[in-house]
C-alpha cells in the first residue's frame, strides 16, 4: 500500500491507463537532439509558424499532432513519427507539399493517431505511395492509383 494512505497522484493514475508511448515526455529541444535536427525544423513540423510573404504573413500549419500541443511536448510516437518525415524530407527528398498532401490523405482515408508510425509508406523518390486493398495508392496525388 502507497505511504500516502492509498492515494496515489492524479497525474501518475491518469498515465497508469495510458499507452506509454503516448505519454508526453521530450520537449522540443531534447527531441532535436535525439533526432539530430535543428530546433527551428522540428518546432515547424511539430508547432507550426508563421512566415512572411510578398502578401503578408502566412501560416505553415503543423505537419504532426503533439501528444502536449499546449506545453509543445513530444511522446515517443511523436519522435517516431518526425524520424520518418525526416528520413521522407532528408534521405528521400520528398518535396514538403507533397509530404503536406499525402498527410491530408492518409488523414482523411485511413483515420489514425500516427499515420507516419502506423502505415509503411513507400517511395520512387518523387511521391509516396500506400500498398493498400493490393492496390499502389499515390498518397502525394490524392489517391491516385498507381502502377508498380
Amino acid at each position: 500500500m502507497p505511504r500516502n494512505g492509498g492515494r496515489t497522484n492524479g497525474r501518475l493514475e491518469s498515465y497508469l491507463n495510458q499507452d506509454l508511448r503516448e505519454i508526453p515526455t521530450y520537449g522540443i529541444s531534447e527531441a532535436a537532439h535525439y533526432l539530430q535536427l535543428p530546433q527551428a525544423t522540428l518546432r515547424s513540423w511539430v508547432v507550426g509558424r508563421l512566415y512572411p510573404t510578398a502578401r503578408g504573413r502566412r501560416v505553415f500549419e503543423p505537419l504532426i499532432d503533439l501528444a502536449d500541443k499546449k506545453h509543445h511536448v513530444l511522446s515517443f510516437m511523436n519522435l517516431v513519427e518526425v524520424h520518418v518525415l525526416s528520413a521522407i524530407r532528408r534521405k528521400h527528398k520528398i518535396s514538403l507539399p507533397k509530404v503536406r498532401t499525402a498527410l491530408n490523405y492518409l488523414k482523411r482515408h485511413f483515420p489514425s493517431k500516427h499515420p507516419l508510425a502506423d502505415q509503411r509508406l513507400e517511395t520512387d523518390g518523387l511521391s509516396l505511395f500506400l500498398h493498400k486493398y493490393g492496390r499502389l495508392i499515390n498518397l502525394s496525388a490524392e489517391g491516385q492509383l498507381a502502377i508498380r
